[in-house]
């Protein structure tokens, strides 16, 4: 039986060894096979996975930890007593390149805020999280982060997982952080629509792997709701012209398609495009 740890981010329980090295070590009496032909784990199965899955969760998000630490050994100079420069010290040290080495850095506030917000969740998101940020969907949200704040990158992971659950990849991470609309970032309510409404783009077309999915007109219609009035508004508040522009292009297209004819009048000077 290993020692009682606090693991940072992750579930606590007996059995959990405190270092990587120890993560290793405490996956001892490899079995063979199978120990036992009944459907629920024998204690000993039980011991053992916990054990194991301590060492796949220590991997997942080692990203975390070392961008952390390689921050502060960067921003203090803490190499400059063996190394030169930093990127030195990553190669030499480490046998990292500095460029990962940066990507590292860029990426573990991301997990650290994502972590802060799973605790204050439910267990079900709780438990997506754990299992699903890795360093890959944590490399799609910095974009985000950079441009906007952790808060943003981290409201729109949290949406995608309310909406899809354990669904999440980071190529749809990806797409829903490009898709976001800049007034809508950092906005609770707002990137949840958002993201739905993204999400429902996917089903009215083609999922990720080029098939077809969903219902069409399930689809507009869910676009539809989100296309309300203070969303028009607000993008009005961000680009005016583009969004006459857009609104126009869009009811051309939508009535075309349907065969009803409209004749598009501006009602102010303002109004045209």
């Amino acid at each position: 039986m290993g020692q009682q740890i606090n693991l940072t981010g992750g579930p606590q329980g007996p059995g959990k060894p405190g270092t990587a090295v120890a993560l290793a070590r405490a996956i001892d009496s490899m079995p063979a096979g199978q120990l036992a032909d009944t459907p629920v784990l024998i204690a000993q199965e039980r011991e053992l996975l916990v054990r194991c899955e301590a060492a796949l969760e220590n991997l997942r998000i080692a990203y975390w930890a070392a961008g952390k630490a390689l921050q502060v050994v960067r921003d203090g100079r803490l190499y400059r007593a063996t190394h030169p420069t930093f990127e030195a010290y990553c190669t030499e040290q480490w046998d990292i390149t500095p460029q990962y080495a940066g990507r590292l850095i860029r990426s573990w506030r991301i997990a650290e805020k994502l972590f802060e917000y799973r605790d204050r969740k439910s267990n079900e998101v709780e438990t997506i999280v754990s299992r699903k940020l890795g360093f890959g969907q944590a490399w799609e949200l910095v974009a985000l982060a950079e441009e906007r704040s952790v808060d943003a990158a981290a409201l729109l992971y949290i949406a995608l997982v309310q909406a899809k659950g354990m669904a999440i990849t980071a190529e749809l991470v990806g797409g829903a952080a490009k898709a976001l609309p800049a007034e809508a970032a950092g906005k609770k309510r707002a990137t949840e629509d958002a993201v739905l409404a993204y999400l429902a783009t996917l089903e009215d077309g083609k999922s990720l792997n080029g098939r077809k999915a969903g219902d069409p007109f399930k689809a507009l219609s869910r676009v539809t709701k989100r296309l309300d009035a203070d969303t028009i508004q607000a993008a009005m508040q961000h680009d005016p012209d583009g969004t006459r522009t857009m609104v126009r292009e869009l009811i051309t297209a939508l009535s075309s398609s349907v065969g009803i004819e409209i004749e598009i009048k501006a009602s102010s000077p303002e109004a045209v495009g």
